[in-house]
């Protein structure tokens, strides 16, 4: 059944590199893409709305321990 399962695997993989074959410059592109940084981007807090006159203090905690 093992057996059978990975030659499943290897069929499907192979009939998609002859559907979908990528040029080695498209590669390429694609694997610098996927090393640049990526940016998150966050909506603002809305408690820091302005409003408040003193803004809530941050406590770290102690990792030294």
């Amino acid at each position: 059944m093992k057996r059978l399962r990975n030659v499943l695997l290897c069929l499907v993989l192979a009939f998609g590199s002859v559907i979908m074959p990528m040029r080695p410059d498209e590669i390429e592109e694609l694997l610098k893409d996927m090393s640049k940084p990526k940016i998150a981007h966050s909506l603002p807090d809305e408690s820091l709305s302005g409003d408040d006159p003193e803004p809530t203090p941050v406590h770290r905690q102690d990792l030294s321990r």
